[in-house]
């Protein structure tokens, strides 16, 4: 039996991936419930960069920050040119 609730899009897991999909579906309209087993969201985003999250770094320079990363670097570094780092920041900052 399928019943009818009060959201259009369910996301598991309240972790970073999760809070950017559940935050993207709301943007464009949908009713979202985001379902996480801890008691806060984003805990391990928390405790990443010192406390101030990798992605907000202030290296300016996308290849240094990326170099900084070292193997994962290389994976990032398209995505990271692609945004840059003031954009990122800005995103981050919003908190929506």
């Amino acid at each position: 039996m399928i019943k009818e609730y009060d959201f259009d899009v369910a996301v598991i897991g309240g972790g970073p991936a999760g809070m950017m999909a559940a935050g993207r579906a709301a943007e464009l309209g949908a009713r979202v419930v985001l379902i996480e087993k801890n008691q806060s969201l984003g805990r391990k985003l928390l405790i990443t960069g010192g406390g101030r999250c990798n992605l907000a770094q202030a290296e300016f320079n996308d290849k240094a920050f990326a170099n900084k990363l070292g193997k994962n670097g290389q994976f990032c570094y398209p995505r990271f040119r692609f945004l840059g780092q003031k954009k990122r920041l800005n995103f981050l900052k919003r908190g929506d």
